[in-house]
């Protein structure tokens, strides 16, 4: 009766985040049906409530972080991002016609594909499913000197193996989602790496040297973690065949 209830409560979570996405999506057709204009009408009222509520504090970050990669990078964001109409320009200088094709079309299909994966998350009760054994993870990581799991590597990585060891498994229809998640990053890597590459280039060009160097540092930082995370993953995937 237990193993139901708790089957019963995932799939009845489900269901509601389902729900809801269904709402928030049958709005959105609505408010497009009614106003053709709905979508640039929002986007202006989110540049008016930037400039009213959020631009000096964004401003006074940036002036008193000016020596930082942050501050730099915000500082170079503001300098050519006045508007949507500046993001606009940006991309049809630095964005070719067959790219803006192909960004089309992968992100056609990549909104199906994630719709299909949500309606699959949803039905299946993965929702509480993913919920408690991240919970799980988290209580079996926790402990001796792994106090901070942005901190993967050593201890944390150790407590999560002997958690995987013990028979705590990834629920399959979590394992699915991070598959496709590793594919589709992969495509992409393969697709627009290139091109991401460039664009990171003429960023790096408009940094100081004290900026980008910290860059790499935070970059380097970020890809031990990952490597780290991946080898935990590698070593238990789930046997869902």
């Amino acid at each position: 009766k237990a193993v139901v209830s708790t089957q019963s409560g995932h799939y009845g979570r489900g269901l509601r985040a389902r729900g809801c996405f269904n709402q928030v999506s049958k709005a959105f057709k609505k408010c497009i049906k009614e106003n053709p204009n709905f979508i640039e009408d929002t986007v202006a009222a989110a540049e008016l409530a930037y400039e009213n509520q959020a631009e000096q504090a964004v401003l006074d970050f940036v002036d008193s972080s000016s020596n930082t990669l942050f501050g730099e990078l915000a500082n170079l964001a503001i300098g050519q991002f006045d508007s949507v109409a500046d993001i606009k320009s940006f991309i049809e200088e630095y964005v070719s016609k067959d790219l803006k094709g192909k960004v089309a079309s992968d992100a056609a299909a990549a909104a199906k594909e994630a719709k299909k994966m949500a309606n699959e998350w949803c039905s299946s009760g993965c929702t509480g499913q993913s919920a408690d054994f991240v919970e799980a993870l988290f209580k079996g990581m926790h402990g001796g000197q792994c106090v901070d799991a942005s901190q993967f590597c050593g201890p944390c990585h150790d407590n999560a193996h002997a958690h995987f060891s013990a028979g705590n498994s990834i629920p399959c229809c979590m394992d699915n989602v991070i598959q496709k998640g590793i594919a589709a990053y992969e495509y992409v890597a393969e697709a627009y790496g290139d091109q991401v590459n460039e664009w990171v280039g003429l960023v790096s060009d408009e940094l100081s040297a004290a900026a980008n160097a910290k860059a790499v540092e935070y970059r380097d930082a970020v890809l031990e973690q990952a490597d780290c995370i991946a080898d935990a993953y590698n070593d238990h995937i789930p046997d869902c065949a």
